[in-house]
């Protein structure tokens, strides 16, 4: 059976632990051998002595980590190359900084939906007490004063009495609903969060676009080239569409398209990050330039995000206002008039 890869959380987490013990000189068995000591959690314990075993045995650190099955295959290739160029630090804290940046993009996704879908939850709730509960305490009231609801508060009712008859029908399927979703959830837990997000394309395509600039700025600070740089992002990248322009990029190039150009051509990043990545080639610092197009790229998504979420909650409690204001007009306007007719 296929063990989860590790959360974004933890792998910063270790890779900047790792590349500390390293820095200092520390023998890479001998570092795991002391997180092991140190660490709290059974699992996570286990994983850091099998991994100190392995290493203590003179097996390579991209090999022992693959074996696990618990770490992507990404920071896998990565450790391999810096452990051929003899960058395995420098790598390890590109990593560190590289999935904890993803940590706080995946983190601030999943507030966007899940604030909206809690207040979406609140407001049903509230309805469904209207109609089911409140509603026909008012016809039996205009019953007892000779009078009948109108037609859009009697058809609203309906359904709340339909809902009160088959209410155990309906939370046996809402019960197979948030079971299959779990399940769905935990059969891809492993994977990509953005590549289930099918909402919000526009949001997603940023998301993608801060990614890409993340990797080639890490894969730069290490010395690859460009084409060893995309190829890490093409497989970073699960959205068809983004990889679509990755490889059209990569085209490019090889057409003899500078790198910036093939990038912008591409439109994988705007045109105007894209010049001034152009004069950092020029100037010898385009690493440092694509660093700041990527920390530029996530906040841009952090305030994306936050636009969100700013229009979804005004709108649901304007949709949800609209339709109680309605169910409490349709009963209040006949109510006054028969209370007028027998004042």
């Amino acid at each position: 059976m296929k063990r989860n890869i590790l959360s974004a959380t933890y792998l910063s987490s270790f890779c900047l632990e790792l590349h500390l013990l390293i820095k200092a000189g520390i023998p890479v068995s001998e570092g795991f051998n002391i997180l092991a000591e140190d660490e709290t959690d059974k699992d996570s314990k286990a994983l850091l002595a099998e991994l100190y075993k392995k290493t203590d045995l003179g097996t390579e650190l991209h090999a022992a980590i693959a074996e696990q099955e618990r770490f992507p295959s990404y920071m896998v290739n990565m450790i391999e190359i810096g452990e051929r160029t003899g960058n395995l630090d420098s790598v390890l804290y590109a990593l560190s900084e590289y999935y904890d940046r993803q940590e706080q993009i995946v983190r601030s996704v999943k507030n966007a939906v899940l604030y909206p879908t809690i207040l979406l939850l609140m407001m049903l709730f509230v309805v469904t007490i209207l109609i089911t509960r409140v509603l026909p305490v008012f016809n039996d009231v205009f019953s007892q004063l000779g009078g009948t609801m109108s037609p859009v508060a009697v058809g609203i009712m309906g359904i709340g009495l339909a809902i009160n008859r088959n209410w155990g029908l309906i939370l046996i399927v809402l019960a197979i609903v948030v079971v299959g979703g779990f399940v769905l959830y935990l059969r891809g837990k492993d994977r990509d969060i953005l590549a289930r997000l099918g909402l919000f394309k526009r949001l997603r395509d940023k998301i993608y676009a801060a990614r890409f600039a993340a990797v080639i700025a890490m894969t730069m600070k290490i010395g690859l080239d460009p084409d060893e740089s995309l190829n890490m992002a093409e497989k970073l990248v699960p959205n068809p569409a983004m990889a679509a322009r990755v490889k059209r990029c990569k085209e490019l190039i090889t057409e003899g398209g500078s790198f910036a150009g093939a990038v912008a051509n591409a439109e994988i990043l705007p045109k105007a990050q894209c010049r001034t990545l152009e004069i950092g080639f020029r100037t010898g610092s385009a690493d440092t330039v694509m660093d700041d197009i990527a920390r530029r790229g996530e906040s841009d998504v952090q305030d994306s995000i936050e636009s969100l979420v700013g229009k979804v909650e005004p709108t649901l409690v304007v949709i949800m206002s609209v339709i109680v204001g309605l169910v409490l007009l349709s009963v209040m306007i006949p109510l006054m008039g028969i209370m007028s007719s027998i004042g």
